[in-house]
């Protein structure tokens, strides 16, 4: 799981009105991860924490234009999530709960302009999945989920920087793993390849008279990963991301005007990561997003920790 989506409020002129919601490039917060379309056994408590720093020093408008002077996004994401699987007529089934917490770390520019911003609790994520093919002995599985994201959070619509949108967002995503070469008990490389959708109810409460809306967002994930040492579980990956849409506008009550914000969830990002169990239940990885283009919003710069408890 990576730094979460955030977005900016769009209530300046000019070139910081180009930038609101220059945050949504972010990836999304659900954000799977190399493995998590492999199949799990029922009756499975696994307890989530992630330490996420990102430092973004570019951002880029709506047709790629670069705004590198003056722009600046440090900030620290820790996340709790809770995964529960069950067994149902065969086939395994689960649910899980989401909670991201943000700080900044500084102050936060675009093009020079000090932006003000407001931290705190994002959204809660709450999601249900299945595994409706899970082949261990062939290692391919498929991986199907929902989440819904209910609006509680730290919004404050006085702010130009949230952390949230304060709207509804729902979310249907599809994953797949498949061994190339090898065996699941041995060294073996895999691919494995996720693609979400995401559709919003909009913010009526923005800002005085005016309505948020947001376009639905697709995602695309594909990942190569390499088992190299069975016995821990060590194992690294490349993956590369994609994200297409997610137009942001504010609509202005009683009128005809709707306002561009200039934002979307466009976003071109290699990843690397590497994991490994340092006990029998617990496991370490290290997760490494760089993006190499974006449309409306930072070009992401981080790096998380996540911890896995299996209990």
């Amino acid at each position: 799981m990576s730094t979460l989506k955030m977005s900016l409020r769009a209530g300046l002129f000019g070139l910081a009105l180009a930038a609101a919601g220059g945050f949504a490039n972010k990836a999304m917060a659900s954000d799977p991860l190399p493995g998590d379309a492999i199949g799990l056994p029922p009756d499975v408590n696994i307890g989530l924490v992630y330490l996420s720093y990102a430092n973004d020093d570019n951002f880029t408008t709506s047709n790629g234009t670069k705004v590198n002077t003056g722009s600046q996004n440090e900030n620290f994401t820790t996340i709790a999530r809770y995964v529960r699987t069950f067994g149902v007529d065969g086939y395994t089934v689960g649910v899980q709960a989401v909670l991201p917490y943000v700080t900044f770390l500084n102050k936060v520019e675009v093009g020079g302009a000090s932006l003000s911003k407001q931290g705190g609790f994002v959204q809660p994520l709450l999601g249900a999945f299945a595994f409706p093919i899970n082949d261990d002995a062939h290692g391919r599985s498929v991986a199907v989920g929902g989440w819904i994201f209910p609006p509680i959070s730290s919004f404050n619509k006085n702010d130009t920087v949230n952390v949230s949108e304060n709207l509804t967002t729902y979310e249907v995503e599809t994953g797949f793993h498949q061994i190339l070469l090898g065996s699941p008990t041995a060294q073996n490389l895999s691919l494995e390849a996720w693609g979400e959708g995401y559709f919003y109810s909009n913010n009526d409460s923005f800002g005085p008279g005016e309505t948020y809306r947001e376009q639905p967002t697709t995602e695309l994930r594909v990942y190569l990963p390499y088992v190299f040492d069975p016995a821990v579980g060590g194992s690294v990956a490349l993956g590369f991301f994609q994200s297409f849409g997610g137009k942001q506008t504010v609509a202005i009550h009683n009128t005809p005007l709707v306002i561009d914000t200039g934002n979307r969830t466009n976003e071109s990002q290699l990843r690397f990561t590497g994991a490994m169990f340092l006990s029998p239940t617990l496991q370490a990885m290290v997760i490494g997003e760089y993006d190499v283009q974006a449309h409306g919003g930072f070009l992401n710069r981080s790096i998380t920790l996540r911890l896995a408890k299996f209990f």
